[in-house]
């Protein structure tokens, strides 16, 4: 509204009162301005709210459901087996653990044979508990009895040691003498 379309109305208006009246017109102008900019505001927020929602509907209408549970299902069966296969492995490397712990102390004639009694040890599957196998003794009582070259004397002392006995022939010079003759020199030792 404007003061000439006022006065055009009201020719002997005053201007207090004509100023009074903009000034109210002002203030009701300026309260519906800031209405509107509220309103316009929420009015975008909530066309970029459906736009949002629109759009996330559709991408679920575009979603292959069943190939998403197929994933799932996947990742869960690659979990749980290598889950499982760790846990083996675990199991695995705690038996032979226990199984190096066990023939530790043993005393064997040779390497190849403590390597054939780990292998049928392990082999054999006894049971482990706490870290021991159960059944251990009773184990390498049979083997013993089946193969009791693989083991050395339990006596705890050292082999019997083979004697020889004596040469003929006299001693010609010696330590010396032989040392000499080894290296290829002449025996120059006075008899």
């Amino acid at each position: 509204m404007k003061r000439e379309f006022i006065k055009g109305l009201l020719p002997d208006i005053g201007d207090d009162v004509l100023k009074q009246i903009m000034d109210q017109h002002s203030t009701d102008v300026g309260a519906l301005r800031s209405k509107i900019e509220a309103l316009e505001t929420e009015r975008d927020g909530l066309k970029t709210q459906l736009n949002d929602a629109n759009t996330e509907i559709q991408s679920y209408k575009d979603m292959d459901i069943d190939g998403i549970k197929q994933k799932a299902a996947d990742w869960e069966n690659k979990y749980n087996t290598d889950t499982q296969a760790l846990k083996d492995k675990l199991s695995e490397q705690e038996y032979s653990y226990a199984v190096n712990g066990a023939v530790s102390g043993m005393q064997f004639t040779s390497a190849a044979a403590k390597k054939a009694f780990v292998s049928d040890l392990k082999d054999k599957g006894l049971k482990l508990e706490d870290g021991k196998l159960l059944g251990l003794d009773d184990y390498v009582k049979t083997y013993k009895e089946s193969d009791p070259h693989a083991f050395a004397d339990d006596d705890g002392g050292d082999p019997q040691p083979r004697v020889v006995g004596r040469t003929t022939g006299g001693n010609a010079g010696g330590a010396m003498a032989a040392m000499r003759a080894a290296m290829g020199l002449p025996n120059n030792t006075k008899e």
